[in-house]
């Protein structure tokens, strides 16, 4: 079985610096790239390892670096040789305390989810102020030998799995340098140098060298939880109708549950929809409502004091309407609407979007861009967005009763209706396979909740 990056990574400590250390061709590019940069720049080195040669290069430039690294044994060597701070951190569920003039992901994006890779990059542009930079160095799947890859063609990827590197046994994904330029888009950025490809010979590897790719992105977008861009000009409503077990008792999600607690201390709270109804959500001064949006809400002005519509948006045929109808039934003082939709690159959207192709789940990003709008001109202007990370849970004991239970919950989510559901319940028993190798259990279910307040006061 591959071993666990964590493992991995504290097993190699200085032997993992002697082997890519002395890579010019990437010196020269991190040196462009710091002399680039505005003076003391705040920049942060993801997956540092010993701290050299990128945040040695950018520290030596003068700027202000942190790094963050899965290994305990890395972040020790790199704060001993580096000045900077650094720390024990996993990139997927990092929360920084600022945002960052510059990003640097050198050669740290191989071992995670393919959902979890095809979305870091809108992690980082979270993390970088607008105009700021993200530098990548990966090796491109069109470097692999084509007999060694193992194509995913949910996410347009491609694995080598049981990969032998430096002793240790791993499974790693790669993306073609198409990909990279797509998901970079999608998350805000656009390419802002040529990209520098090279061969590179690890020192003391016994292995044919490898393809290092390296990429210089500005940030243009300011929001990309909004993504993935460029928006839709126009989206018509969705056909699709979910069953209520959207929320069932195998979704996890710590800050599903914090956002649902924060409303629960509101007095009066009208929630559009019946999903939670399985206990997550119980106020005594709660109403729940079920009939369609579009519908004139049969509530007086002021009756409550938050509204929370949680995946509601796909269906709405008049979305000012609908919005209208939200803000007039609360009152103007310490009010708030929340609308919760699904997260750029929501692996279950995703898989159900590759097997089911018409009609496909709405573009969320479009969904809550298009609210926002129109909660600032009913006069909820006052907005903050909130990312969710979330998952479905499989625990069934073999592998293919996990791939059969996941892919039959997965089409009765938007497809209980669809006269080639079983076809596409088989469809994702297929993909599920892939996903669930090495005893994975869960669905990444991502989500973004918009909390408007009135800007009227």
């Amino acid at each position: 079985m591959p071993a666990e990056a964590e493992a991995v990574f504290n097993s190699l400590g200085a032997r993992y610096e002697a082997a890519f250390g002395m890579d010019k061709e990437l010196q020269r590019f991190n040196e462009f790239v710091a002399k680039s940069l505005p003076s003391r720049s705040k920049v942060l080195d993801v997956g540092c390892g010993t701290g050299k040669p990128v945040s040695h290069i950018l520290a030596s430039a003068g700027h202000e670096v942190h790094g963050i690294d899965i290994s305990e044994e890395m972040v020790t060597i790199a704060g001993s040789q580096v000045s900077g701070n650094f720390q024990v951190a996993d990139m997927r569920t990092y929360q920084p305390p600022e945002l960052f003039d510059a990003v640097f992901a050198i050669r740290s994006l191989f071992q995670m989810p393919s959902c979890d890779m095809c979305s870091i990059a809108v992690r980082f542009s979270q993390w970088i102020k607008v105009g700021g930079y993200l530098v990548l160095g990966v090796t491109p799947s069109t470097a692999l030998p084509p007999q060694k890859v193992t194509y995913d063609s949910t996410w347009d990827c491609a694995w080598v799995l049981d990969k032998l590197w430096m002793g240790n046994y791993v499974d790693d994904l790669f993306l073609s340098e198409q990909r990279w330029f797509q998901l970079l888009r999608e998350s805000g950025f656009v390419i802002e140098a040529e990209p520098v490809s090279y061969l590179f010979s690890p020192a003391g590897q016994d292995q044919s060298p490898e393809a290092h790719y390296l990429l210089l992105a500005r940030k243009v977008e300011r929001e990309p939880l909004l993504g993935p861009y460029p928006l839709p000009r126009c989206l018509k409503p969705s056909t699709l109708k979910r069953t209520d077990n959207f929320f069932a008792p195998n979704l996890v999600s710590k800050g599903l549950e914090r956002l649902l607690e924060d409303i629960g201390d509101s007095e009066k709270v009208l929630c559009i929809g019946k999903d939670l109804a399985y206990g997550r959500f119980q106020h005594h001064r709660t109403r729940f409502l079920g009939t369609p949006l579009e519908e004139d809400l049969p509530f007086a002005p002021g009756t409550f004091n938050t509204v929370l519509a949680l995946w509601q948006m796909d269906n709405v045929l008049n979305m000012e309407k609908t919005i209208q109808q939200m803000t007039d039934v609360v009152g103007r003082l310490d009010s708030k609407i929340v609308i919760v939709q699904g997260g750029p690159y929501n692996e279950v959207v995703q898989l159900l979007t590759s097997v089911a192709r018409s009609p496909p789940v709405s573009h969320q990003g479009h969904l809550l861009h298009s609210a926002m709008g129109y909660l600032a001109r009913h006069g909820f202007g006052n907005i903050t967005l909130h990312q969710i990370d979330a998952h479905y849970e499989f625990q069934e004991e073999s592998h293919s009763e996990r791939c059969a239970a996941a892919a039959k919950f997965l089409a009765g989510i938007w497809h209980h209706q669809h006269f080639q559901q079983a076809m596409i319940t088989k469809a994702l028993v297929d993909r599920l396979q892939l996903r669930f190798r090495n005893d994975a259990y869960m669905v990444s279910h991502g989500m973004v909740a918009i909390v408007a307040r009135s800007s009227l006061n």
